[in-house]
């Protein structure tokens, strides 16, 4: 059976390792992934853009006897 001195122990060392893990996280969602991605973006090498390419396009009109209106 544990003690009331080490079920505290045991509880605040938890907590100090939960304020860690939340610190880190925090500090990873505003700092370390943006410099992760501006890093990957600068290594990456820029694709050729192919402007000759001009995509088909269609329109879908849902009518129902309205051939003299459209």
């Amino acid at each position: 059976m544990q003690r009331r001195g080490e079920v505290i122990e045991l509880t605040m060392t938890i907590t100090i390792i939960l304020l860690y893990l939340l610190s880190f996280l925090l500090v990873w969602q505003f700092a370390g992934y943006p410099s992760l991605m501006a890093i990957v973006a600068l290594k990456s090498k820029p694709k050729d853009k192919d402007f000759s390419y001009q995509p088909s396009v269609s329109i879908i009109v849902p009518t129902y006897n309205e051939a003299k209106v459209v």
